[in-house]
């Protein structure tokens, strides 16, 4: 049997890289595959995670949000491959971003916004001589999750390339278009960002008090939804709002 690790020194244990992947692809084709292949072959050692690959086709503020909040989740030093991109082929950067103590690759399209907005976060562009000296050849015009992220990734992940050789750090990285809530005397405005699997409808109102229901009222499409703390606290077929594990207005039947 091989031998167990004490606690005590469970620390000094190396840990096999981890790469985290957040994609709009799908799983019907060979993108996530052929994505996976190319870390892989930089990086043999390892581990990746699907966040997710079901975002709605071009979802970037979808993929935006759960970068945002999931993030944290990982340990230290993972790897993250964000590519949701209508842009691919175009002139548009390569982003790669150290925050948090994690790195996080996506294209310059609002995607990473949050993530460069973190304190002490280095926002760097790609630059065509790093591509180059890593010998990646022409990219496709259609693949730049294959032909590009993915290498990149496998290579930052092995410990083989430093952020710091990739490019330059910028300031003028790509927000999203506005999407806060807006405030109207004792109304707060919001919208619907995306549904769920399940069909829970997620906002862009975010909880950073405590709820006091007796107060607080939400309506949407001219409807009521009644605030409650579970799923479990109305009758089925009921139409509620809650706050969910991603500290946001969450509508639910």
């Amino acid at each position: 049997m091989p031998e167990e690790v004490p606690l005590s020194e469970a620390g000094s244990v190396p840990r096999r890289p981890v790469v985290g992947l957040l994609t709009d692809f799908g799983r019907s084709e060979p993108f996530v595959g052929l994505m996976k292949a190319r870390i892989l072959e930089a990086c043999p050692e390892a581990s990746l995670v699907d966040l997710t690959h079901e975002l709605p086709p071009y979802g970037v503020e979808a993929a935006a949000f759960w970068i945002d909040r999931s993030f944290a989740y990982f340990p230290p030093r993972t790897v993250h491959v964000c590519v949701v991109d209508p842009g691919v082929g175009t002139e548009r950067r390569l982003l790669l971003i150290e925050a948090c103590g994690q790195l996080f690759l996506a294209p310059d399209n609002g995607l990473l916004a949050g993530i460069a907005s973190k304190e002490a976060a280095i926002t760097r562009a790609v630059s065509g001589e790093a591509l180059g000296a890593m010998g990646l050849g022409a990219p496709s015009a259609t693949f730049h999750g294959r032909d590009l992220f993915a290498p990149i990734a496998g290579r930052l992940a092995a410990g083989t390339v430093r952020p710091e050789v990739l490019g330059e750090a910028i300031h003028d990285w790509r927000h999203l278009l506005p999407a806060d809530p807006v405030f109207e005397d004792s109304t707060i405005r919001g919208r619907i960002l995306f549904s769920d699997h399940f069909g829970n409808l997620f906002s862009n109102l975010e909880i950073k008090t405590p709820v006091n229901t007796e107060e607080w009222s939400v309506h949407a499409a001219g409807r009521a939804f009644p605030w409650v703390r579970t799923y479990g606290d109305a009758p089925a077929g009921t139409l509620v709002a809650l706050e969910n594990s991603f500290g946001v207005i969450e509508l639910s039947c």
